[in-house]
């Protein structure tokens, strides 16, 4: 029984490893397939609520603060 096991145990090492690829290769195809350019009616769609949420607007508008300032917290005291 020891010599089969020694026998096929990189079996049972890369047979996931290889099933894993193929699903690894499989989903990112499937994602490139997903990023089709949008229809008409979707884009202004995006584009309205973009311009809803504030992203798309006049020049004059104050830029966003960057994610570190805005949730800066003071440093934890040692005790």
């Amino acid at each position: 029984m020891k010599k089969t096991i020694s026998v096929y145990w990189p079996l049972a090492i890369v047979v996931p490893l290889a099933a894993a690829a193929c699903v690894h290769i499989g989903g990112d195809a499937a994602s490139r397939a997903s990023q089709a350019p949008l229809a008409a009616d979707q884009l202004t769609a995006e584009l309205a609520r973009a311009v809803s949420y504030g992203m798309v607007g006049n020049a004059t508008a104050l830029p966003a603060k960057p994610a570190r300032a805005a949730t800066a917290m003071p440093p934890a005291e040692a005790s």
